[in-house]
């Protein structure tokens, strides 16, 4: 543990467990919305160190995930995704050493809150009764090579590729169950495609792993707590509460910037 740069091994062990319950919990049930794992890692321990126990955590959990929901997924979407996706981690991988993770993050949080403050204005409006909105083929292709190029960028840096996606894929109002089933196909790839650039930057060792493997008995735990909560919402709740969390992780992030 001492290798990791880690100075209380218990401390460190307590709260990488609490991260993966609680990245469990969101992956299962809010297909990655809510994405503390790495600010709780940040309390004890290095960003790269972070990055490197939380991969293959996100790794089991998508595969758990992607099972459960394996015939709930938009493959249109996903294509898209994955595309401009990788072509994000691709970037992050290139210049890891270079980007501004403030300049990325204020974009990111500004961008949250804004989208927040839009859906809870359309709730509120007459013009927003019911209509389902439709889009064209090239309408999701422009809105993908924005949002999810900056999910694969923030997905490689920082593990809050979470929160571009979620302003992709909410205007097309997917069933809860194909947006977490879609998301976790999408997250498992792109977190799959890390596993040689992570190796190759020095954030994944063999020590990383090890300590990655203690706390695989918090991911099951997750994904059922994570299920249940999913249940017991309807469609509308479900994109309330995801529309709240993105508001405010967007001022969490804004406030880790500037405050």
């Amino acid at each position: 543990m001492a290798s990791l740069d880690v100075t209380n091994p218990a401390l460190f062990l307590a709260l990488a467990f609490c991260a993966a319950l609680t990245t469990a919990i969101s992956k299962a049930g809010f297909g990655g919305a809510v994405a503390i794992g790495i600010p709780i890692l940040l309390l004890v321990t290095t960003p790269r160190i972070a990055l490197g126990v939380t991969l293959p955590i996100l790794l089991v959990i998508d595969v758990w995930v992607l099972y459960a929901m394996r015939d709930k997924i938009n493959r249109q979407l996903l294509v898209i995704m994955t595309i401009f996706g990788m072509a994000g981690h691709g970037i992050g991988w290139a210049f890891f050493d270079y980007i501004s993770n403030d300049m990325l993050t204020a974009f990111i949080g500004g961008m949250s809150v804004f989208t927040a403050i839009l859906f809870f204005k359309r709730q509120f409006s007459a013009a927003s009764q019911s209509a389902t909105a439709s889009y064209s083929a090239s309408h999701m292709w422009r809105r993908g090579a924005l949002w999810c190029s900056l999910s694969g960028v923030s997905s490689f840096i920082s593990v809050t590729g979470g929160i571009p996606l979620q302003i992709f894929l909410l205007p097309y109002k997917l069933p809860r169950a194909f947006y977490v089933g879609t998301a976790a196909a999408f997250f498992f790839l792109l977190n799959l495609s890390k596993l040689p650039l992570y190796w190759d930057l020095g954030i994944l060792n063999m020590d990383v792993v090890m300590v990655a493997a203690l706390l695989l008995p918090a991911i099951p735990l997750g994904v059922l707590l994570g299920k249940k909560m999913n249940q017991l919402l309807t469609d509308k709740q479900f994109y309330f509460v995801l529309h709240v969390i993105l508001g405010i992780t967007g001022i969490h992030l804004l406030i880790d910037v500037f405050g």
